[in-house]
């Protein structure tokens, strides 16, 4: 169940790290997209952020 979750954790950061990269270079910067697609990734990266601390309040380890 942990690695299951550590995985998890592990795919889900590097699929955010692409997406916002991806969004960097295609479109020219987070200035030309939409605000609603900007305030997505703040969310995304803010969910991210609650799932470490869950992560670590569970396993007591950083993954």
């Amino acid at each position: 169940m942990i690695l299951l979750t550590r995985t998890v954790l592990i795919v889900s950061d590097f699929t955010l790290a692409v997406v916002i990269t991806t969004m960097n270079f295609q479109d020219g910067g987070m200035q030309k997209n939409p605000l609603f697609l900007n305030f997505l990734v703040v969310v995304a990266l803010a969910v991210c952020i609650v799932r470490h601390i869950n992560y670590y309040k569970i396993t007591k380890k950083i993954y």
